[in-house]
């Protein structure tokens, strides 16, 4: 018993300080993907309904609501921290994994803050697509070599801009004649641009399975969405979803699973 508990003991010394890891790697996507979209630079914390700048101390940790207007934050925070904090013991957990501990936990914060602009504003800004484009260059140079990597990044930048120009088509041909004030679009231009930064990520020519993974799970996705909608009455037809989350679960099966992901593909 006593030789049981003394093991348990070292481990949840360190399991504490990766539990912080992962509660601060929620807190910079919640920030990141707070101001960017609206601010396009890094500022100090804003309420997102009045604007009013916020204390570092109130956004962060307590009370988490406007002084000036008394908003909340969304419930989104408490999400996301929570992911990642069960994020971060997951790599701890997973010591074989290529990427490692840090440049995982790195790539997974980048991951997060993309999936979670997408969701809520329906656009990638490209100072985020520039970081990506930085990180991806040496996370893919590490893992494949600069070669492979840039090609990865071509290859994911030309197979979506293909795809997006059959969806510009598609909405031209089918849907506005049906609806003349339709505005939206199967894929967005940031969506071409995230192709070609996953590639660099997971380099030639991983970036083919990370696409048809990602486009496989976003027809599942798809189906999933338009089933809710219909339960709850909101369903509208042509009603697009975003896309990018679909393409991050490709790009991460390859980075992190890539063997299972080639197993079952095969």
């Amino acid at each position: 018993m006593f030789g049981s508990t003394g093991a348990i003991i070292p481990a949840m010394l360190i399991l504490i300080p990766v539990i912080l890891l992962g509660w601060l790697a929620g807190m910079l996507i919640n920030y990141v993907s707070d101001v960017i979209p609206i601010q396009r630079r890094l500022i100090a914390p804003v309420c997102l309904k009045c604007g009013d700048r916020q204390p570092f101390v109130n956004y962060f940790l307590w009370p988490r609501r406007c002084n000036h207007c008394g908003t909340r934050r969304k419930a989104r925070i408490w999400i996301v921290e929570v992911l990642a904090i069960l994020a971060a013991i997951w790599l701890w957990d997973q010591p074989s994994l290529a990427l490692g501990y840090f440049p995982g936990l790195l790539v997974l914060v980048y991951f997060g803050i993309v999936a979670v602009i997408d969701l809520e504003h329906r656009l990638i800004p490209h100072p985020i697509s520039l970081v990506g484009s930085l990180l991806g260059l040496v996370i893919g140079t590490w893992q494949h070599g600069l070669v492979l990597t840039l090609l990865g990044g071509l290859a994911g930048f030309g197979i979506m801009l293909v795809l997006f120009l059959f969806g510009e088509l598609f909405v031209k041909v089918f849907i506005r004649r049906q609806r003349p004030d339709f505005e939206d679009t199967a894929l967005g231009f940031g969506d071409v641009i995230l192709g070609g930064v996953l590639g660099l990520f997971v380099g030639w020519p991983g970036i083919v399975v990370a696409l048809i993974t990602g486009i496989l799970i976003g027809g599942v996705g798809v189906i999933l969405y338009l089933v809710a909608r219909l339960a709850l009455g909101r369903y509208r037809s042509f009603d697009f979803v975003p896309y990018g989350p679909f393409l991050l679960t490709g790009a991460f099966f390859v980075l992190f699973y890539k063997d299972l992901l080639l197993a079952l593909l095969n």
